[in-house]
């Protein structure tokens, strides 16, 4: 007992300020949005303060300390949980696809900044494991399959981690859902995570004979992923599509990171309403838009910034010289035809809404299906908060998606971009909800003109 007691004050006594200082602002000042609960003020100034230490120790330090065992993470009894390893032969054909489309990019080792086909963390198996609902109801539809790839920046995070969204979209979707390990940051960056997801899909498609498994129709399955989790959803079925292979039913993005160039302004806007560290994941704060602005200020309107010498690497996940592949940043992709239907899901308060916004509205003559809901007063990556109303919402009209694009249910509209109020009523999303976005996309915090303003 009394060791219990000492955890638990080790867990607490630390905390003891923030929970008085945020306490505080609640109640005498207002919480950072009008609908947020005192839970929900504590729960993101809580993540905001663990989040912050990832940029003040070395990364690998911050991976161990966000690592979550199995059993602190149980899975929803509901569900029923399995491991499974995706042989290395999946990988060296995903990797084949990948190759072919970065060189037709341009995109070489050197750009690269590593031998990305010599890893040999991609030498074992990828684990992975299927979720499934233990009883299968009137829901469930056999074949109907969710890819699911995590978020966690590309540094963090892993299938225990969010066994949340798996459990979740498993039991509401009427679905198996394959949650994949996939490579992270530093040791493996970009591809190996695009590689990764593209080797899940290729053994979806086409398993081992001996696996047992059953091969799944690519039009029954959908990619989703949350956070850069997200992300990685909409660069792996850009690949697909470049590669030639059979597209998803779908694919779903909670509050996707479409941007790793930190073009739009809600990346420093919205701090007070998130926990994401402030600029992001900024290598240690070598690469924040601060220290990236004050580099600017020095040199010529016509030097490269970007891949200038003295340009410090900006993310983990990729060379400053890849940021702009579409397959690092989606939402610099030129043309969206022939991508399957995408719904976005994000919140008005978190740091990458404006991302999710441009992404639909720069897309909104695209031929393909593309859906946005923007739910206001939201953090980043909200459905995970189970005791939010708009969590339940949002995870319920991603299973609705799902089940939608596997055949079920009627048919869906072209496009449409709403706002989702916290009492779940839709409604139109502004024309103009971010001015001036067309200057910034596909340039280092969105230009000179902008960084000018940070200094």
């Amino acid at each position: 007992m009394a060791e219990k007691l000492t955890g638990f004050l080790k867990l607490v006594v630390p905390k003891v300020p923030l929970i008085a200082s945020t306490t505080f602002n609640h109640y005498a000042r207002g919480p950072p949005k009008p609908s947020w609960s005192y839970r929900l003020s504590l729960t993101v100034a809580v993540l905001r303060s663990f989040v912050s230490q990832l940029n003040d120790v070395p990364i690998r330090e911050s991976q161990v300390l966000s690592k979550i065992p199995s059993e602190q993470a149980p899975v929803d009894p509901r569900a029923i949980a399995s491991e499974v390893f995706i042989s290395k032969a999946y990988r060296d054909k995903a990797a084949g696809h990948i190759d072919r489309l970065l060189t037709l990019q341009g995109f070489d080792a050197v750009k690269l900044g590593w031998d990305w086909k010599n890893d040999p963390m991609a030498d074992e198996p990828l684990l992975a494991e299927w979720t499934e609902p233990r009883i299968k109801d009137n829901k469930y539809k056999e074949g109907r399959t969710v890819l699911y790839l995590h978020g966690g920046g590309y540094i963090l995070g892993s299938i225990t981690t969010h066994r949340w969204a798996t459990s979740s979209v498993a039991l509401l979707a009427g679905a198996k859902v394959l949650s994949v390990e996939y490579r992270l940051a530093p040791d493996s960056p970009f591809p190996a995570a695009v590689v990764d997801a593209v080797a899940a899909y290729l053994f979806l498609l086409n398993p081992p004979a001996d696996s047992g498994a059953t091969p799944v129709n690519a039009r029954d399955i959908v990619i989703m992923g949350d956070s850069a989790g997200g992300g990685l959803t909409f660069a792996t079925m850009l690949a697909i599509r470049d590669a030639d292979l059979p597209m998803p039913g779908g694919i779903v993005g909670l509050s996707p990171w479409l941007d790793l160039l930190h073009s739009m302004p809600s990346l420093l806007t919205n701090t007070n309403s998130d926990y994401l560290p402030s600029e992001g994941f900024t290598q240690g704060g070598e690469g924040s838009l601060r220290r990236v602005a004050k580099l600017a200020s020095t040199l010529h309107p016509d030097e490269d910034l970007l891949n200038h010498p003295d340009m410090p690497e900006v993310q983990y996940y990729a060379n400053n010289a890849v940021l702009h592949c579409p397959y690092v940043s989606p939402l610099v992709e030129k043309s969206l035809e022939g991508a399957c239907p995408m719904l976005v899901i994000a919140g008005d308060g978190e740091m990458l809404r404006d991302e999710a916004i441009v992404f639909a509205r720069k897309n909104a003559n695209a031929s393909p299906i593309l859906h946005l809901s923007m739910y206001d007063d939201m953090p980043h990556v909200f459905p995970m908060f189970d005791f939010l109303p708009s969590a339940r919402h949002a995870l319920e009209e991603a299973a609705d998606f799902v089940r939608r694009v596997t055949g079920e249910g009627p048919a869906m509209a072209n496009k449409s971009f709403v706002r989702v109020g916290v009492d779940g009523v839709r409604r139109p999303l502004e024309e103009d909800a971010i001015v001036g976005w067309e200057e910034r996309v596909g340039k280092l915090g969105g230009g000179r003109q902008i960084l000018a303003s940070l200094r």
